[in-house]
């Protein structure tokens, strides 16, 4: 090498010591008092109670989503009309099971067996009416001549995974 490549070349760095990179220090957390982790726990309730929609509450539907729900009019005037066949005998219960959900499928499963009789006519629907209640439920009352007198069917459907669901379903 020549003299003047060694004096433009720069001098080794001076070895470092390694370094520790530790995590950032955390202040500690007091302990929680035990009355507050005891208030935060939900309370267990009856879904069927008017109290649930403030306990479970459900967050508001875009409008878009709204507007893709069918109307559930032609719905509850089915389901209460399928019902009273299968109360009937004349349809199998197990065709409501995608339309209602497990503890009405328990109730009408209950009330078939111990009343299986066969009606003459056929069912037919003389009224259905809607309200909703909220973007995600609606209650209905629906009229039905079932072949011997006029009964009165009130149902509540919910959103359920989009589409219409019954919950609550009673046949006078």
């Amino acid at each position: 090498m020549t003299a003047t490549a060694l004096a433009t070349r720069r001098p080794a760095p001076a070895p470092t010591r390694p370094r520790l990179l530790l995590p950032p220090v955390t202040e500690p957390r007091p302990l929680p008092d035990p009355h507050e982790v005891l208030l935060r726990h939900p309370v267990t309730r009856s879904v069927l109670l008017p109290a649930a929609e403030a306990d479970w509450p459900v967050p508001p539907a875009d409008p878009a989503s709204r507007s893709a729900l069918p109307d559930p009019e032609p719905l509850a005037g089915a389901v209460v009309l399928a019902a009273v066949e299968a109360l009937g005998g004349s349809r199998p219960l197990v065709q409501l099971s995608r339309w209602v959900t497990p503890a009405v499928f328990e109730q009408l499963n209950a009330r078939a067996t111990t009343a299986a009789t066969t009606h003459r006519r056929r069912p037919t629907i003389r009224s259905t009416r809607v309200a909703r209640v909220s973007a995600t439920a609606v209650e209905a009352c629906v009229v039905v001549h079932d072949g011997e007198r006029v009964r009165a069917a009130a149902l509540r459907l919910q959103v359920h995974r989009r589409h219409w669901r019954v919950t609550v379903l009673q046949i006078g």
